[in-house]
């Protein structure tokens, strides 16, 4: 886990395991644009999330890297609990985590 600014930037496997409260406090986390793989060698993932406390309630993204470090929103949704847009986070890192093992 690395803090760059203000927001708070984590493997999708810490995600998985981010809490309500935890992102209540973090206010803006982000997944890293690299994942380890089983030899300790970073390779690059083709998306990147990002959650996000916002005045009127909470706002998750899919991010698709297109030539690093820019990238496209592919969806963009909002929520007016933390739970509730925890829940669909964490669907997202499944469903990124579930490509790549694939591969």
């Amino acid at each position: 886990m690395h803090y760059y600014g203000n927001e708070t930037i984590m493997s999708l496997e810490q995600v998985l395991r981010l809490k309500p409260s935890e992102v209540r406090i973090l206010e803006w986390v982000r997944t890293y644009e690299f994942l380890e793989n089983s030899y300790g060698i970073d390779e690059s993932v083709p998306y990147f999330l990002d959650i996000q406390c916002m005045a009127d309630g909470v706002r998750i993204r899919k991010n698709r890297i297109a030539d690093f470090p820019e990238f496209i929103c592919e969806e963009e949704r909002s929520f007016p609990t933390v739970e509730e847009a925890l829940a669909v986070f964490h669907q997202w890192a499944e469903e990124i985590l579930g490509k790549l093992e694939k591969l």
